[in-house]
């Protein structure tokens, strides 16, 4: 009697199993994909890998600046009208090249000369010449090139680009030079 109990309990979940989950048959097959997710999740370390990694801050490599490094440093000198400190436009535009230039190696440290032309006593084409290399560096500064790594220096009439007397020699004579020094 058990057994016969046993054999129409097994019959009856075979019977139960079938109707719950069908029998195959002629139901169509739906191939069905999730959409993907909106939130995916980087891939999963291992400890290895985690117990690997530098602990603190990553650390940066400077950027190479072997372009700029290659390229000789030229800063253009300035000129001024008679008698004057003032700025012209002119040497206003090549002053900003040149901040430009002291920004790309900030290591270069430079000398401001102020240079007159013939014209005039020693003593007031020092005071002008000071005034002028004085302009360009505070002009500089105003450009964000920071002052500590400019001097100044006045040679007033004493050092002449050009030797001549004439009107063309006196305006190139009226200028502020940059000496690199490092």
């Amino acid at each position: 009697m058990f057994q016969s109990f046993r054999l129409s309990y097994v019959i009856i979940l075979l019977i139960l199993g079938s109707v719950f989950f069908g029998c195959g048959g002629s139901k169509e097959t739906v191939n069905y994909e999730p959409p993907p997710d909106p939130f995916p999740r980087p891939e999963e370390e291992t400890f290895t890998e985690r117990a690997s990694m530098p602990i603190g801050p990553p650390e940066v490599e400077e950027p190479k600046n072997e372009l700029v490094k290659a390229v000789p440093l030229i800063l253009t000198t300035v000129n001024f009208d008679f008698n004057q400190s003032r700025l012209t436009d002119e040497a206003k535009a090549l002053l900003a090249q040149n901040a430009s230039t002291l920004h790309a190696h900030p290591e270069t440290n430079i000398r401001i000369e102020g240079h007159c032309d013939e014209r005039g006593t020693v003593e007031f084409n020092l005071a002008l010449g000071e005034r002028r290399a004085m302009a360009v560096r505070n002009y500089m500064i105003n450009f964000g090139v920071p002052a500590r790594r400019m001097t100044i220096i006045s040679y007033g009439k004493e050092r002449p680009v050009d030797p001549r007397h004439t009107s063309d020699a006196w305006a190139a004579n009226r200028r502020a030079e940059f000496i690199i020094r490092n």
